[in-house]
């Protein structure tokens, strides 16, 4: 007998946030003065300029190495999922495919990064990205923008930024670390890692492996489910190193990876479905200081290359035959420079950055079947130009306000220029501890070459006539530190509302002889609020929660955009209750969306509400010597039955446990 999804009932208040935000400060306000003072947090991805955190005005989350591990993730999905503002859906276990939707933008209005280099696939559908091909090792960081960013980054950035900044250097001129874990489905995964400085050399090089059979991605209550188990393989290779000069820097960076999945389709198993997606990225850049290091000049030059095959052969289920193969290329030239600004009585810090970025998407896209309606082929070949210019300024002015505008002029080859900007403020007020922020600027989305002239055997053909994807979005909110229990920094609160308007959206249309094609019809209008709470009792522990309320509609009928929950609560903590033992819990909630609803036995969805669920895992580390980390990780430990997106299942309770040993 199978289990149905769990319904639980809505959250309408946050009330949890309302109640700490009026007894927090009513909490005893002793400090204690030998609390450990926060690391300063630098960041790069908001602003393009090293920069604290705290002087950034937009909202920002840091995923750093250690987080990393001591949740011991597998996956980019696993350490996205509970991030405030994101709602992540995948399309069955680890190698489904993943889509992120940021603020209730779509999912390919978010620009994934790495090390700076642009990694979207054109060849995608949206040009999206998929964030379930991608395994951890060589990442040292992930820096998440929330926010439009495209006078920084272009095309894409309405919802977002995502930046993996890879690992290079390290305390001694060598360091190896190896990890090997065993779980539940057969699942193995293993990685070796050298990292190092050398003199002026800072390096890294590591692989890691990942193989699982996994579960059964479609839904047992569906006639077309054969218990067929769909599995994951990936590999992936990072090389990075940095050469220090006395006036600059030298880097270049390597990332492979290979990643072949099992595939099902709405409502039916499908036993001979499988997809193999080959991703290489390469960067050379240099930085070079002019000027006595007031002018920080970096030229870098890069390629991101996809190649994916999709390929479904005869099998019990059907006689049909496909196969799709879509390649990609993306090459990149930037060209930025930071100019520090003299100081004066009024303007402190001050930085104007600019540059020029060229972009080159080619893309060639095979698609071959054979069915009962005969044989199927169409071949496409096409390339996009763009060119960017831009300028970027930050300040603190008198002492008070930090500030920051940007201003950037997109020039593609093929249609009209546009035009992007964002203005932004944050005003300390230390007496009470509290930081307000403010930002407002403008985004777009490019349409992509498969958007354009893309076709497939159902029938789609792509409209070569499409316009950018516009958006106008602004955000406003505070932070605040709060004293308590005779601790300084006992918690932190922020609460910040964002609002956001897109025009001429690409959507799919439907013609009368069953052919489809994409165009500039629909506008959105999204809003929403997060909160975040993070209570830090005592210096082994930190405990953090978040809610986010989003409410994303079509303009134009009102209906709530799909797949973006209403209410979101994630609760994280990281705990030391002794000295060696590491104890990471998360727990979500994910409430009502909008999706396609699929009945039991049938494959044709209609718009409907699925229902809300939570999720529960806990990841154990043990210290036991300096050099040596055993850990295990429990997935849904309660073992619910959980379809998001609907008609596809995602993974049963799973234990993970493995070792690292550094030397």
């Amino acid at each position: 007998m199978h289990k149905r999804p769990t319904v639980f009932p809505q959250p309408r208040f946050p009330l949890p946030f309302l109640a700490a935000a009026f007894l927090l400060p009513a909490l005893p306000a002793t400090a204690a003065a030998d609390d450990a003072s926060p690391v300063e947090e630098i960041v790069v991805t908001a602003t393009r300029t090293p920069t604290p955190i705290d002087r950034i005005p937009a909202s920002v989350s840091v995923i750093d190495r250690e987080e990393i591990r001591r949740n011991a993730w597998q996956t980019l999905p696993d350490a996205l999922r509970t991030l405030p503002g994101a709602a992540l859906t995948r399309s069955g276990g680890p190698g489904g495919n993943s889509s992120l939707f940021l603020r209730g933008t779509n999912s390919d209005h978010v620009l994934v990064l790495l090390d700076g280099l642009p990694v979207n696939d054109p060849a995608m559908t949206a040009g999206a990205f998929n964030f379930g091909d991608d395994l951890l090792e060589g990442v040292s960081r992930i820096e998440v923008v929330r926010g439009p960013a495209s006078t920084l980054y272009g095309s894409n950035a309405i919802g977002g930024v995502i930046n993996m900044i890879t690992r290079a250097g390290g305390p001694t001129a060598a360091t190896a670390e190896v990890d090997a874990a065993a779980g539940t489905d057969k699942t193995w995964r293993g990685s070796a890692g050298l990292y190092g400085t050398l003199d002026n050399l800072d390096y890294g090089v590591s692989v890691q492996g990942f193989t699982t059979d996994g579960d059964n991605a479609t839904p047992s209550r569906m006639a077309g489910n054969l218990g067929e188990d769909d599995g994951f393989d990936a590999l992936t290779a990072t090389g990075k190193a940095v050469v220090r000069l006395e006036n600059g820097r030298l880097e270049a960076l390597l990332r492979w990876r290979r990643a072949e999945s099992d595939l099902d389709n709405v409502p039916q198993d499908e036993p001979n479905s499988t997809g193999e997606s080959d991703h290489l990225a390469w960067q050379l850049a240099g930085e070079r200081l002019f000027f006595g290091g007031a002018l920080n000049s970096r030229l870098s030059v890069g390629q991101s290359r996809y190649d994916r095959t999709y390929r479904n052969d005869p099998d019990s289920v059907s006689a049909d035959y496909s196969r799709d193969t879509y390649d990609s290329v993306r090459t990149q030239a930037d060209w930025q420079n930071n100019l520090t600004l003299p100081a004066t009585a009024a303007v402190k810090d001050g930085v104007l950055g600019f540059g020029a970025s060229f972009v080159r998407d080619e893309v060639d896209f095979d698609t071959r079947s054979v069915s009962a309606y005969g044989p199927y082929t169409s071949a496409v070949d096409a390339d996009a130009d763009s060119l960017a210019l831009y300028v970027h300024a930050q300040a603190r002015l008198f002492d008070a306000v930090d500030v920051t505008a940007g201003l950037r002029n997109e020039h593609p080859d093929d249609f009209g220029t546009t035009t992007t900007w964002r203005l932004g403020a944050v005003v300390p007020l230390p007496s009470l501890a509290t930081r307000l922020k403010a930002a407002a600027g403008s985004a777009f989305k490019a349409p992509t070459l498969y958007d354009r002239f893309g076709t497939n055997n159902y029938g789609y053909r792509g409209n070569p006539d499409l316009d950018p994807e516009k958006s106008v979005g602004w955000e406003a909110g505070f932070e605040t530190d709060l004293p308590g229990a005779g601790r300084s920094n006992l918690a932190t609160l922020s609460v910040t509302w964002f609002q956001s308007d897109i025009d001429d959206l690409i959507t799919y249309r439907y013609n009368p002889d069953f052919t489809s094609t994409v165009v500039n019809v629909n506008e959105a209008h999204t809003k929403g609020v997060e909160t975040i709470l993070t209570l830090r009792p005592a210096d082994w522990a930190e405990l953090t929660a978040s809610w986010t309320w989003t409410d994303a509609r079509n303009e134009q009928t009102d209906a709530r955009l799909l797949r973006r929950p209403e209410h979101a609560l994630a609760f994280t903590a990281a705990l030391e209750p002794v000295a060696g033992l590491t104890v990471a819990p998360e727990v979500s909630f994910i409430g009502r969306r909008r999706d396609y609803i699929y009945p039991d036995g049938s494959g044709y969805g209609a718009e409907g509400t699925a229902g809300g669920y939570w999720l529960a895992n806990l990841s154990l580390t043990w210290q036991a010597r300096e050099d040596l980390q055993l850990y295990a990780r429990g997935s849904n430990l309660f073992d619910r039955t959980i379809e998001d997106p609907n008609g596809f299942a995602q993974p049963d309770r799973g234990i993970l446990v493995g070792l690292r040993a550094t030397y």
